[in-house]
């Protein structure tokens, strides 16, 4: 008889199992990897349903009317369940909900296996970013008409099971065996759907020519990429034609002439600066220039965007589109540099670690999958987060290269030599271009999203030392002959002593005291920046919020530290000199790392750059680190871009300020000419958007901010009452973010509302995802809202800027960027803010049919000096300054609010 699957989800009142209720239950019955049987109910519940809850699950007291009490289908709810193999995605929730509730009627439930599909789905499907069920649905192209909703999660769910485990079925009969030896270690029972697997497997050979074997593991071959059949040429005016009959376009005059822009720019050998405004097609318009002029000329070109999601969308949509427009036979490839790309040694090298323990053999099972689908070797693929990325991070770090190994990267270069368009991030670009020779093979360059080029140069020349990353490194030695790679040493030497194996002498005392002083100098240096820091901030509050830095650091201690330091490795060093053991040469890669680490500080000490200290918690000297900037920021963009390619062109919606490149143009050294092209707005701003200035609003003080929190959260709620719609709200420190936060959620008014927060290091993608989501929503975000996302709303879209965006003068890039500006305010901090003004902007109006609102609640828009800047910045859109009233006023002028 086949083995029944039930895959359940649940939809409950909240997450306490002691308190909260089920008021929803879906299941999907498998048998023979096909969906036999459905069941769903709602359940009643006399507790309340938070408005979050309804929020999220569209249900509401309304739906629970005729539903029954969990206890009268207890019993046969039981019955459906108890031979099955139980399975939920994060079944924990589920399984313990479910328990609890059979437990308050006398029932006890305990199912014989589990099954976990948030573990699965990591297994079968290693390269996706996020396993939350809706997105992986959509991923996996599931149907999900309406995720949260029981009956529905339940059978997406479902199908996604039964997916997960056909691809496991489709692997080579021996990487299936690997995969059970390794899911013994899982926290579930999907070693026995393995063992089920392996046993009634047919495929004892595997047929594909595409898989080969290195050493013991399976692996997909990697294809070759041929060289393109020479194309005929096509004119500007045929390919745009083209473009516009395949994709149902309008012709727009703003993008023809970009395309036509880009085309002679890259034909002349230019340097270019080009603005286009949001709406303008810039995308499509500089994949196709590029494609064109290749065809023209035979030359390769590089683009370079500010995100790898932007990258990965210009190589899925942007290229593919046109090319298939155009029906041409080019390739365009992501580009990146070597330290990206795995080996097939280094995942042989994981495989045989003996470390057991859960995110490791996850890791590992994934690693086996991935292989066997991968064309690329990109670790990226992976998006290795938490302690997998620890994990991995330390095996490569410690990875010496097997004899023959096998390294995706070498097919990497290979390739890019057929390819005509490489494809590359800012960050990538900064941190490899000049030594890596993959990007030689380009001679021009297209920079989209230009603007942000300033701050990825500044990370790039900014190096630093924390305190935990040092620290990890110097753990992965271990401290004595009982860990890490000091352990392998000591067993080496008893082998020595025992086998007489034949290698030198490994004086183990003699290291463990090295080891032990380096340990100490380590916390010497570190100890030496924390009592600066209490000299400097014994008044001060520890903020939690807050990251306090140091600029005024005493760098004679440190560099003696540092010289000692430096001085006990070369030491250690000096004793393994003759050695060709794996095991010493791993032990050596990580000290020489180590070394780097403290050498990159201490020659930029030595040089006469003062260093500055970040620090989380004022008490915690774990949250420290050390930063030195060890070139200027114009210096590296005048060899990444001038000094390599014989034509830049830098192009974004908000390369100007105040109608001018000049602030662009002196992030270069002065004797570089550019040629500069402006296009015009292609959206009736005038019309669709509006800017708003509270008049009367308090003077604004860090450290007593009530009033005017209580003006903006009054705005706020008269925006709510007169609209029902979303609002994003962008504030330039967390500080206030989070007692605005506080004060709404007090506030009746706001209720109905879904309230979404930024916190430190949250990830953006998610809050936005839940953003567009709802439509009854209120964003409360930062300076990373400012730029790159896509306000979803069918009404007025709000944009509330409760500062204008300057960095603060305790800002570490204003403390580095400040030597390289005559006047630092003018040059640097003005335009910087006014950039991001812009991009704050552009969350407004993306299309003819958006109606925008700007809210700005700082007064200096109308009364500074340098007003006017910002005032340029809204273009066509007017500013209307009034009170309340007036705000209520034009509020409800709108249509659909």
């Amino acid at each position: 008889m086949a083995q029944r699957y039930a895959v359940v989800d649940l939809e409950t009142t909240g997450n306490q199992i002691q308190y909260d209720e089920i008021i929803q239950i879906g299941i999907t019955f498998i048998e023979d990897q096909q969906i036999v049987d459905t069941y769903h109910t709602y359940v009643k519940t006399d507790l309340e349903i938070p408005s979050f809850i309804q929020a999220l699950t569209n249900i509401n007291e309304l739906d629970l009317q005729d539903a029954p009490y969990f206890d009268e289908i207890s019993k046969s709810l039981f019955v459906m369940l108890k031979d099955c193999v139980f399975v939920a995605h994060n079944v924990l929730f589920d399984l313990n909900f479910l328990k609890a509730h059979f437990e308050k009627y006398q029932i006890e439930f305990e199912p014989k296996l589990i099954i976990d599909t948030m573990e699965l789905f990591k297994i079968a499907f290693p390269t996706e970013e996020s396993y939350q069920l809706s997105e992986l649905s959509q991923s996996l192209k599931v149907d999900l008409n309406q995720a949260h909703s029981a009956d529905e999660d339940a059978k997406a769910t479902a199908l996604l099971f039964i997916k997960a485990i056909q691809k496991i079925k489709d692997l080579p009969i021996d990487t299936v065996k690997q995969l059970y030896y390794l899911s013994k270690s899982l926290k579930y029972d999907l070693k026995d759907i393995l063992f089920e697997i392996v046993r009634t497997s047919q495929n004892t050979v595997t047929n594909s020519s595409k898989i080969k074997k290195y050493q013991n593991i399976n692996y997909l071959k990697q294809t070759p990429i041929r060289k393109s059949k020479n194309s005929e040429i096509i004119t500007i005016d045929e390919a745009y034609d083209r473009i516009l009959k395949t994709f149902n376009f309008d012709y727009r005059k703003e993008q023809y002439q970009l395309v036509q822009q880009l085309f002679d720019s890259l034909m002349h050998n230019e340097n270019a600066l080009i603005e286009a405004p949001l709406g303008s097609g810039k995308s499509m318009s500089f994949v196709l220039a590029s494609l064109l002029y290749y065809l023209e000329t035979g030359e390769h070109i590089l683009v370079s965007t500010h995100t790898k999601l932007l990258q990965n969308q210009l190589l899925e949509q942007e290229f593919n589109k046109v090319l298939n427009a155009l029906d041409l036979d080019l390739k365009a490839m992501i580009i990146k540099s070597k330290d990206h790309y795995i080996s097939l040694g280094l995942i042989l090298n994981i495989l045989q670690d003996d470390t057991d323990n859960y995110e490791a053999t996850i890791l590992k099972m994934q690693l086996l999958v991935w292989i066997l689908e991968t064309e690329t070797g990109d670790i990226e693929e992976l998006h290795l987060k938490g302690g997998q990325k620890v994990f991995f991070d330390q095996k490569r770090t410690t990875y010496v290269p097997f004899k023959n190994d096998i390294h995706y990267y070498q097919f990497i270069k290979e390739s890019a030599q057929s390819v005509e368009i490489g494809i590359t991030n800012h960050a990538h670009l900064l941190q490899h271009s000049t030594e890596d020779t993959v990007y030689q093979l380009f001679k021009h360059i297209i920079v989209d999203e230009a603007h942000r080029i300033q701050d990825y140069a500044l990370n790039q020349v900014t190096d630093n030392l924390s305190y935990q990353h040092i620290k990890y490194h110097l753990g992965l030695l271990g401290k004595n002959e009982q860990e890490k790679l000091f352990r392998r040493l000591d067993k080496l030497e008893n082998r020595r002593i025992i086998e007489q194996y034949p290698i030198d002498p490994i004086d183990i005392y003699q290291l463990k005291k090295d080891i032990e002083l380096l340990h100490e100098q380590n916390e010497n240096l570190f100890d030496e920046l924390m009592d600066q820091i209490n000299q400097k901030h014994k008044s001060q509050n520890d903020d939690e919020q807050q990251i306090h830095y140091i600029y005024d650091i005493d760098v004679t201690k440190l560099s003696e530290i540092f010289k000692l330091q430096i001085g006990t490795i070369n030491q250690i060093l000096s004793r393994f000199k003759s050695f060709t053991h794996a095991h010493v040469k791993a032990f050596k890669k990580e000290l020489i790392y180590i070394y780097h680490q403290y050498t990159k500080i201490y020659n930029v000490i030595k040089s006469g750059q003062v260093p500055y200290v970040s620090i989380k918690k004022l008490t915690q000297k774990s949250t420290l680190s050390l930063f030195v900037k060890k070139e200027e920021v114009k210096d590296l963009l005048n060899q990444v871009f001038i000094e390599q390619f014989n034509s830049n062109i830098f192009i974004s919606g908000t390369l100007t300020v105040n109608e001018s490149f000049t602030s662009f143009k002196s992030m270069f050294p002065k004797n570089i000419e550019f040629n500069t092209y402006y296009l015009n707005d292609i959206y009736d701003l005038k019309n669709q958007a509006a800017c708003f200035v509270p008049k009367n609003m308090p003077s604004y003080q860090f450290h007593n901010q009530d009033e005017y929190i209580e003006t903006i959260v009054h705005y706020l709620s008269t925006f709510v009452s007169e609209t029902n719609q979303k609002c994003l709200v962008l504030f330039t420190n967390y500080s206030m973010l989070y007692q605005v936060y506080r004060y709404m959620e007090e506030l009746e008014i706001f209720d109905d509302y879904v309230l979404l927060m930024q916190q430190q290091h949250s990830h953006v993608y998610k809050i936005v995802q839940q953003f567009n989501q709802f439509d009854k929503t209120i964003l409360l975000g930062t300076l990373s809202f400012f730029e790159g996302f896509d306000y979803q709303s069918s009404g007025i879209k709000c944009v509330m800027m409760t500062k204008l965006p300057f960095i603060h003068q305790d800002d570490p890039r204003y403390h580095l960027m400040k030597d390289e500006f005559e006047n630092p305010f003018k040059d640097f901090v003005l335009p910087d803010a006014v950039t991001k003004f812009r991009q704050g902007i552009g969350r407004l109006i993306r299309n003819k049919n958006d109606q925008g609102l700007l809210v700005c609640f700082d007064r200096r828009i109308l009364d500074s000096n340098y007003s006017k800047f910002f005032i340029n910045a809204l273009g066509e859109i007017p500013v209307i300054e009034g009170d309340i009233n007036n705000f209520q006023d034009k509020l409800r002028k709108y249509p659909n609010r």
